[in-house]
């Protein structure tokens, strides 16, 4: 056990994002070396479209949209940081979680070479996972 816990903020932006990727970040903020906060979840299609307007994201189509992805990102002395060297601790009790419940979860540091915070499930029931989930759908919005 860590100590750590999710801050209410960090709980607030779980809301709407699939329960198979909630249940990894609840259990890895248990097990962490490194204390870290969900720093986005659920997306509008207008705060993705900002988020691709200033280079932060390469797509329109994130699976922030469909309650698919999380950022998690270190905390550091009481804020957020996005310093590369606290990232280890993060990714290895994400990826401690992901092998012991065999979830279906990838980084996209692994996938792309860059984004070191973001998570995300990118398939479910052998198909793309956009196709299958989508909080907005589910919501009725």
């Amino acid at each position: 056990m860590s100590g750590y816990r999710l801050s209410k903020r960090s709980l607030k932006e779980l809301d709407g994002v699939h329960p198979i990727l909630a249940f990894a970040v609840m259990q890895a903020i248990a097990i962490t070396k490194q204390d870290f906060m969900v720093f986005d979840g659920l997306r509008t299609p207008e705060e993705q479209a900002k988020l691709v307007a200033k280079g932060s994201s390469k797509t329109n189509n994130s699976c922030h949209l469909y309650g698919l992805a999380v950022d998690l990102v270190a905390f550091v002395d009481g804020k957020p940081s996005w310093e590369e060297r606290y990232y280890a601790g993060i990714r290895a009790a994400m990826q401690e979680i992901i092998s012991r419940y065999d979830l279906p979860i990838e980084w996209g540091y692994a996938k792309w070479g860059w984004d070191m915070p973001h998570w995300q499930i990118t398939t479910l029931e052998g198909r793309d996972a956009r196709e299958v989930y989508d909080i907005r759908k589910i919501r009725g919005r």
